[in-house]
């Protein structure tokens, strides 16, 4: 019995000491952020101006076929949204634009996935 209260008290007085040295080092840092002064004005004059890098987008190839077609046909995309999508296939197919409706997309697993306009983009 003695022996679990003196383990207890051990650990009583190391987590105190912990708590203690925590705090005492707070404190100090404390300290020491109250004599740090924050300079702003001619340092950031000084600095070129970052310019933003524009990224191009690349073109997408992407194979498109009829449902009774066995080969795929090629379809360079040089934005990745629906109308360029409608516009891509009508003129490959000398079809309206209005006429693709529905976009399929077969995964490697053989599943059947409707695309939308945002799943296109994502592309």
């Amino acid at each position: 019995m003695t022996l679990i209260s003196d383990l207890s008290k051990l650990t009583v007085k190391r987590d105190r000491e912990s708590k203690r040295t925590l705090s005492q080092a707070l404190s100090a840092a404390n300290e020491v952020a109250q004599h740090l002064t924050l300079e702003t004005g001619h340092d950031t004059q000084d600095r070129p101006v970052k310019v933003a890098r524009l990224q191009k987008v690349k073109p997408v190839t992407i194979y498109v076929k009829k449902a009774d077609e066995t080969i795929y046909n090629a379809l360079c995309l040089n934005k990745l949204n629906m109308d360029t999508l409608k516009e891509e296939i009508a003129a490959k197919y000398s079809i309206p634009q209005n006429m693709p409706l529905k976009f399929y997309k077969r995964s490697k697993r053989g599943l059947l996935i409707h695309m939308d306009s945002r799943m296109i983009e994502q592309f």
